[in-house]
């Protein structure tokens, strides 16, 4: 199983629509489109493969733990990057969607991705602290 370039830009739309507020707020945008488990179903449509899509939406979905409302990882990062990798390592590897295997080896790869755009995320807004720092520089001369 491969992702093609049209796939690929349609799960990148999918992660950019999942996150703009005017798409019903974030109800219908952060969480509803941006969860695992619809994410999922998108996917897996977008893939072929809708079987597996949601069940590894599922998987990702209770291995993903926010306590008190808060999320520690990258939502959309999870849904949209992790969410297709997991399916094409279930492919490669020939595991059974269903399997133990296959949901721990999506709940370590969505773990992984997650946590990866939670530090890219946080690591632009720190940098984003530069350019504020310069335009405010400017600003004042």
């Amino acid at each position: 199983m491969e992702i093609n370039y049209l796939q690929a830009a349609l799960l990148g739309l999918c992660a950019c629509l999942a996150s703009l507020p005017g798409m019903g707020g974030t109800t219908v945008g952060n969480y509803t489109l941006g969860r695992p488990l619809v994410g999922g179903l998108v996917v897996g449509l977008i893939l072929g493969d809708v079987q597996t899509g949601v069940i590894v939406g599922a998987a990702i979905q209770i291995a993903l733990v926010t306590p008190g409302g808060t999320v520690s990882a990258d939502v959309r990062a999870v849904t949209y990057i992790g969410i297709p990798l997991s399916i094409l390592a279930i492919h490669a590897n020939n595991l059974d969607p269903s399997s133990v295997a296959a949901s721990s080896m999506a709940a370590t790869l969505g773990a992984a991705v997650g946590t990866l755009g939670t530090v890219l995320f946080y690591g632009t807004a720190t940098l984003n602290l530069v350019w504020q720092s310069i335009g405010w520089k400017a600003l004042e001369s």
